[in-house]
C-alpha cells in the first residue's frame, strides 16, 4: 500500500468512525507493503484481518473469493478494503459480498488505485474512477456517502468510496 492509500484510510476512520464499540473487517488485509491494522487503535474496535491467503496481518483466510461463509451476515459494523479492488476479477461479485457482512446502517471503505502501473499481485484486473465506484456501490444497492478521486502524482493515484448499508437493505 502506497503512504497516500493510508493517509486516505486515516481521514476516514478520524471523519467517520465513532470510539464505541465496533467491529472493523479488512478485507484484503494481507500485509504486502504496509496495512490499515495501525489505524484502529481504539481499545473498544475489532480488528479482523480477512485475505485469500495466510500471512502477515490475516486474521481469517477465506476459503472462496465471492463467498465468505466464515463471515456471518450482518457481522461487521465496518468493512475497509484498500488496494485490492483492482485485483478483483468480478467486482460487481465481491461488493454483494461485502454488503452481506456489513450491518445494517454499517459503513464500507474502498480505496483503490485509479492510475498506477500494471501490478500482478496475483491479477490486475481494474482501474477504477468515481463513477466506476458509485456503479459498484449501486451493484450492490448501497447508500453512497462520498466517493471522490485523489491524484498523488504521475504514476499513481486513488479512487475512494465509502457507502453505507441501508438499513433495508436487499441485494438486486
Amino acid at each position: 500500500m502506497h503512504t497516500s492509500a493510508f493517509l486516505d484510510a486515516q481521514e476516514f476512520v478520524k471523519k467517520y468512525l465513532q470510539k464505541k464499540t465496533m467491529i472493523i473487517a479488512d478485507i484484503g488485509s494481507y500485509n504486502v507493503n504496509g496495512c490499515l491494522k495501525p489505524i484502529f487503535t481504539f481499545p473498544e474496535w475489532h480488528y479482523i484481518g480477512y485475505d485469500r491467503i495466510a500471512g502477515p496481518n490475516v486474521d481469517v483466510v477465506i476459503s472462496n473469493d465471492y463467498d465468505w461463509p466464515e463471515i456471518k451476515t450482518n457481522s461487521c459494523d465496518v468493512v475497509v478494503s484498500t488496494q485490492v479492488l483492482e485485483h478483483v476479477k468480478h467486482p460487481w461479485r465481491w461488493i454483494k459480498e461485502i454488503a452481506r457482512i456489513c450491518k445494517p446502517g454499517g459503513l464500507i471503505y474502498i480505496c483503490s488505485p485509479n492510475t498506477i502501473a500494471f501490478h500482478e499481485h496475483p491479477i490486475d484486473c481494474w482501474r477504477v474512477w468515481p463513477d466506476g465506484m458509485r456503479g459498484i456501490f449501486d451493484e450492490a444497492n448501497l447508500d453512497v456517502v462520498d466517493v471522490y478521486a485523489t491524484p498523488i502524482n504521475g504514476f499513481i493515484g486513488d479512487t475512494t468510496g465509502i457507502a453505507r448499508k441501508k438499513f433495508n437493505h436487499l441485494l438486486i
